[in-house]
């Protein structure tokens, strides 16, 4: 009888034990299965600002359809979970609670907007303790010093501007203006632009000129811009702005360069625009997405495929190349997948090509894993690329 219970009660203790590590190993690797990985994101797939979403939201997908179509990473399928953030930080952590509580993704990859995804940081980073990987988006105060479970590529806005100034110096002018929207992230942007002149020019005169978030009527304010007599104008504001700007110099037939930053480096541009932004320069975190190579060809060929309808575009291209570099983090972990074998992947990639991107590297101290951008301009109605890829804030030629 004796030896029965002792029986009984092993089987008790092993039974327990097992239970107890499917009870560990779900707190660890919340979101992972044998067969597959749970990832999540906000985008504004509604609002102003789905212009961005809709587009970023088929590079993700066609990515993911592809890599699963193919077994995966590691015979694991990538579940992709999109919620709605709109631009609204209420509407945003509303979105990654609904992720993170009731869908249980093991991290957020390819979220959108800067305001709004800080609001969430509290609850996601500090709260829950999920890795967030590839915001669109961000401060240069998310970076420096690194953040605890936030990764990303995006070359911030102050660093993309200075560039803007540098590069409108280095093309002779001596009178920039620089027309920027008036809220703190605009102005924050706008004032970079002096210094990166200054780097070429020290007697460059810079002159930044606020407008009000949500103009429409830009005819005096090119009116105004134009009386300042400036050889280069670099404009800090959204896309619908950068061309009622663009257009309102059309109808003046006033031709001056025009310089804006990344988020304004996409096919809806050129939509929009027409003959008014032939000639304008930006900066992007991609090469374009009619660039000749086989990444790129890769990317247009699956975005096809996902939906025929689907133009390339910078926006895609950018979430697919992040996407990208989800899926090789993943595969260079070692041993169990959890959050925190995940990180250690992520901060042990180095000089990682998506051919796409510039190479890519994060460490435990530096969380921007992309530091560099493309210079391109508009030719005929096409994006172009301006020779390669630059450190925005170095001295490059």
């Amino acid at each position: 009888m004796k030896k029965i219970f002792l029986g009984i009660l092993m089987v008790f203790m092993f039974i327990t034990a097992c239970n107890g590590k499917e009870v560990s190993n779900k707190e660890n690797a919340p979101g992972v299965t044998k067969d597959t990985v749970k990832i999540g994101a906000w985008l504004p797939l509604t609002g102003p600002a789905a212009v961005y979403g809709n587009t970023q939201r088929a590079g993700i997908e066609a990515y993911f359809e592809m890599l699963n179509s193919k077994g995966g990473v590691k015979n694991r399928k990538i579940e992709f979970k999109i919620e709605d953030g709109g631009r609204d930080p209420q509407q945003t952590v509303a979105a990654a609670k609904k992720l993170i509580g009731r869908d249980n993704v093991f991290a957020i990859v390819n979220s959108f907007g800067t305001a709004n995804t800080e609001a969430t940081f509290s609850y996601v980073l500090d709260e829950q303790n999920v890795p967030v990987l590839n915001v669109f988006g961000g401060l240069l105060s998310w970076w420096e010093p690194a953040r605890s479970n936030l990764y990303g590529v995006m070359v911030p806005y102050e660093d993309q501007t200075f560039a803007l100034g540098r590069w409108a110096a280095k093309e002779g002018a001596k009178n920039i203006l620089v027309v920027h929207n008036d809220p703190a992230v605009y102005v924050a942007e706008a004032e970079m632009v002096p210094p990166g002149a200054k780097t070429v020019d020290p007697n460059v005169e810079v002159n930044l000129m606020p407008v009000k978030l949500g103009t429409t009527d830009y005819t005096p304010i090119a009116l105004n811009a134009v009386n300042s007599k400036p050889d280069a104008i670099v404009l800090v504001q959204p896309i619908d702005e950068v061309v009622a700007f663009a257009k309102a110099l059309e109808r003046q037939n006033v031709k001056i360069p025009l310089y804006t930053f990344a988020a304004n480096v996409i096919q809806d541009t050129l939509k929009l625009g027409g003959n008014a932004v032939d000639g304008l320069r930006g900066v992007s975190w991609t090469v374009p997405p009619t660039h000749d190579s086989p990444a790129v060809e890769e990317y247009r060929e699956a975005l096809k495929k996902h939906d025929p309808k689907s133009i390339p575009d910078f926006q895609s291209l950018y979430t697919w190349a992040e996407s990208k570099i989800f899926a090789e983090v993943l595969n260079q972990v070692e041993g169990d997948l959890t959050r925190e074998s995940f990180i250690k992947a992520l901060e042990n990639l180095k000089d990682y090509k998506t051919d796409i991107l510039p190479p890519v590297t994060f460490s435990a101290e530096n969380h921007m894993g992309g530091t560099a951008v493309q210079r391109v301009i508009v030719e005929n109605g096409k994006w172009k690329a301006v020779g390669d890829f630059i450190e925005p804030t170095s001295y490059w030629d």
